[in-house]
């Protein structure tokens, strides 16, 4: 597997600073890296913190596969998990920690899965899948062959924030009575014909947004991280996320916000630069935002 297929860590230097500037209370030093990818913010923290060790997890075997060669230097110092960042909880425990000393998430996709994985760009003609762990069985195909009208709406609406949702919506249930959607090409065609051109590839980007939102429960297991991470934080050590759409972002801020255990560090959330956004395009959404445990 080709490291290129990954993205850039966004935002990396700016979050290391926060997360890496609090001492260890537990004799032991460790880290959990929510979302692996291409393991640039575990490879980071290990070589910026010698003592530590960190809990690598990511949805995606292809991800697991990938670090385990990249990083086989830390291999000692790394505790690779498949699995959902929405069990953190069990996670951590079963790795044998009570406590944590910081935690990062980059909630963005893996340039691997843009490139690589069934149906996760509307630039290529792939298969429907859209799932980050391929062992579920619910995918896009499922969702766009099988919800009810009034079910899609609502995902459109909610995760896509379409404004055509109910047209679209009533136009896929219409689309496959005559035949069923196979491939993103077959949900390009039917939106290039509902939507004005100029609208085209922002309204595509929204579209597969919220049907992969919907096959990987995304949202809601973000609310359960933040929220049941905080337990497992160490006093005065940070939970970062770097979020890349509205939605993501909202949910941080307000489990940030909300929860009387943590003090917000970020009080607007930090930006890249230019520079940043230059060599790495897809930095330009991102939003970092941090808090610490009390």
């Amino acid at each position: 597997m080709n490291e290129e297929f990954y993205h850039e860590p966004v935002l990396i230097n700016e979050t290391l600073k926060y997360l890496l500037d609090s001492g260890s209370k537990t004799g032991y030093t460790v880290y959990v890296d929510c979302t692996l990818g291409g393991g640039g913010y575990t490879k980071k923290i290990l070589e910026e913190s010698p003592e530590a060790k960190v809990i690598a997890i990511d949805r995606d075997v292809f991800a697991i596969k990938h670090c385990k060669k990249v990083l086989e230097k830390f291999a000692g110092r790394i505790i690779f998990v498949q699995g959902n960042f929405g069990n953190i909880k069990q996670i951590i425990k079963d790795a044998g920690f009570d406590k944590i000393s910081g935690i990062v998430m980059d909630l963005g996709l893996s340039s691997y899965q843009l490139s690589s994985e069934a149906g996760f760009s509307y630039q290529k003609d792939t298969s429907l899948d859209m799932r980050a762990d391929k062992d579920q069985k619910l995918t896009a195909k499922d969702i766009l062959n099988r919800y009810d009208e009034k079910e899609i709406m609502r995902i459109l609406y909610e995760y896509g924030e379409l404004r055509y949702g109910r047209k679209i919506a009533q136009e896929i249930v219409h689309s496959r009575k005559n035949k069923k959607f196979e491939t993103t090409f077959d949900l390009v065609g039917l939106l290039k014909n509902l939507v004005p051109a100029r609208f085209l590839n922002s309204d595509l980007s929204k579209l597969f947004q919220a049907i992969r939102i919907e096959v990987n429960n995304e949202l809601e297991n973000l609310k359960r991280v933040i929220e049941d991470s905080v337990d497992t934080l160490e006093i005065g050590t940070k939970i970062a996320a770097i979020s890349y759409h509205s939605l993501e972002d909202r949910i941080v801020k307000n489990g940030f916000r909300s929860d009387d255990r943590l003090k917000v560090i970020t009080k607007k959330p930090v930006e890249p630069g230019e520079e940043e956004i230059t060599v790495n395009i897809r930095a330009r959404s991102a939003k970092l935002r941090v808090a610490e445990k009390i």
